[in-house]
């Protein structure tokens, strides 16, 4: 029996399509194993930048007040990424502190991280160590390498098998018309491919289903990688005790705050808050109680204000409250008294009351402060004044300090 010529035409045409797929596979496969290591091994070492921009406030805090409890919470925070092999935090008066999941780690390979004085970010009174744990790196990166060239050759594969299929029986005008229709809908967007009855049980219903399942998973990863991400600048600009912005953020909307009275003609005042007596809660009760007080003590400072202020946690117990759009530097007063009597109240845990007290310094711009760069320094003076003499109260710039 004589074959048709056109037969033979469709059967060497689709030989030759799978033949030049399979090679094609093949080398792109190589390429994409390559890409996909260098990239994870990439994407490892911007993990770690992150990782060291989301503690380095506090690591700075350790090191500058040389204290192992912040220094603790900061590498337990670290180490808690599996390729994280050793971190350690030191400053330049011997105050070291390490941690790792093994002994003898050479903290000479690891990766270095100034650490910067909280007071004027400018010195450098330390570093941060990290070193990297390359076993867990490379055979991270070697799973994501390997999981990603092997569905993308699964993906060619079924591409070749789907064409082979489509070119034996010459469907050419279905095909046509799913792919007008997949020119509809993007990855992420709520539109399917639609699933004419005719086609339900074909391979033109299989591949529709197929890109409606692919759709559905890229809709998912993209809403899983937004939430990611949303988490991790969460991560990055509060803290994690109180959920207050931290300085970092307060920082730029405290910017942002002076810009916009500058241009409306109104003002805006810093208040540095210091808790009174909150290390004798932690020498009593423990911190993980001190944590508890200062979780309530933040709850309460939002209270204080209103929604378009801003009150963040600065570290230990000392936090900073922006409040913008005021008529005059009086106002400020009124929002510190608050703040201090609400403080004031007893704080009940452990079938006990812990009672505290709150010194404030006040700064405002641009009345009679003309440097919104020199606030949060003179508003730290005005509030250690008020430690100084009585605690409780608060108090304004004083004028001598702006000369």
């Amino acid at each position: 029996m004589t074959i048709p010529l056109a037969k033979r035409l469709a059967v060497r045409l689709v030989v030759v399509v799978g033949l030049t797929l399979l090679v094609f596979s093949a080398v792109v496969g190589v390429f994409t194993y390559r890409y996909a290591y260098h990239h994870q091994m990439g994407m490892t070492t911007d993990m770690q930048n992150q990782m060291v921009r989301t503690v380095q406030v506090q690591a700075e805090i350790a090191a500058f007040a040389s204290n192992a409890r912040i220094a603790q919470d900061v590498l337990e925070g670290l180490m808690a990424n599996p390729m994280m092999l050793a971190a350690r935090i030191e400053s330049g008066d011997d105050f070291k502190y390490q941690m790792g999941i093994q002994d003898g780690v050479d903290f000479s390979s690891g990766r270095s991280f100034v650490l910067l004085s909280p007071v004027d970010h400018k010195e450098a009174i330390g570093r941060l160590v990290l070193v990297p744990n390359d076993a867990e790196v490379e055979r991270a990166a070697t799973q994501v390498a390997l999981f990603q060239t092997v569905l993308m050759l699964a993906q060619v594969l079924a591409a070749t098998a789907i064409l082979m299929l489509v070119l034996r029986r010459m469907v050419f005008g279905p095909i046509g018309r799913l792919a007008q229709a997949m020119n509809a809908v993007t990855p992420g967007g709520v539109n399917r491919l639609p699933l004419d009855a005719s086609h339900q049980d074909d391979e033109i219903g299989l591949l529709a289903r197929s890109a409606n399942t692919i759709l559905d998973a890229a809709q998912s990863a993209i809403e899983e990688v937004r939430e990611q991400r949303n988490a991790l600048e969460k991560l990055a600009t509060h803290d994690h005790l109180t959920g207050l912005p931290t300085l970092r953020l307060a920082d730029d909307r405290l910017q942002l705050a002076c810009s916009n009275a500058r241009r409306l003609k109104t003002q805006v005042a810093l208040l540095f808050i210091d808790l009174d007596g909150f290390k004798a809660v932690n020498d009593q009760y423990g911190h993980a109680v001190g944590d508890q007080v200062l979780v309530e003590i933040a709850k309460r400072l939002q209270q204080c204000v209103r929604e378009q202020d801003t009150a963040a946690r600065i570290g230990g117990d000392e936090f900073m409250v922006i409040l913008v759009n005021l008529p005059d530097a009086g106002a400020a007063a009124h929002v510190a008294r608050n703040i201090i009597e609400t403080l004031s109240y007893p704080v009940a845990l452990q079938g006990d009351q812990v009672e505290l007290s709150a010194s404030v310094g006040i700064a405002v711009y641009p009345d009679p402060i003309g440097d919104m760069g020199a606030m949060r320094r003179l508003a730290d003076q005005a509030m250690y004044r008020v430690k100084r003499t009585g605690k409780g109260n608060f108090a304004y710039v004083d004028a001598s300090q702006l000369v």
